[in-house]
């Protein structure tokens, strides 16, 4: 008895709710995946590593799944521009967001204004510049394969119009 078949079943429709529920379900878990990790490291602090090591992996094989997918197939973001300001508007925000972070739990285990300011400004910059560095090589990635593809398009198109005349 064949149990599975490789026809698709479903019209375009269902094609298409079903990649709408796949991609909900993608990013619920990828939050969820952050969530936890962000959870554990407040709970255990310095010795999370231990407790979510195996979230953190499928976390990161789920990021670089996604980037490596879609600098592949010429996608940026469905919002934002690929634009140096852009990223460097993203950078800072995430470079803030784990500053603050960090600079929360040093103050909750040490209970140092002047240790935890610290770990604030080297978090922010640390993050900073390697975020920003990390998205202006994708950007330049993500360029580049944009070019490849319109220019594969475009001989494509050339090659079917030079074959009906």
């Amino acid at each position: 008895m064949k149990w599975f078949n490789k026809k698709n079943n479903l019209d375009e429709m269902q094609e298409l709710k079903l990649l709408k529920l796949e991609s909900r379900g993608f990013w619920l878990a990828f939050f969820a995946l952050f969530a936890a990790i962000l959870i554990q490291i407040a709970l255990y602090g310095p010795e999370f590593s231990e407790h979510a090591i195996g979230e953190f992996i499928v976390f990161l094989g789920m990021g670089i799944y996604l980037m490596g997918g879609c600098l592949k197939n010429g996608i940026w973001d469905r919002h934002l521009q690929a634009s140096p300001a852009v990223n460097i508007g993203v950078s800072l925000l995430a470079a803030a967001l784990t500053g603050l972070f960090n600079a929360i739990m040093s103050y909750r285990d040490y209970h140092s204004i002047g240790g935890a300011v610290a770990v604030f400004i080297v978090y922010f910059f640390m993050v900073g510049i390697i975020l920003s560095v990390t998205l202006c090589v994708c950007t330049a990635f993500y360029q580049r394969r944009r070019k490849q593809l319109e220019e594969e398009c475009e001989d494509d198109s050339t090659d079917t119009d030079n074959g009906q005349d």
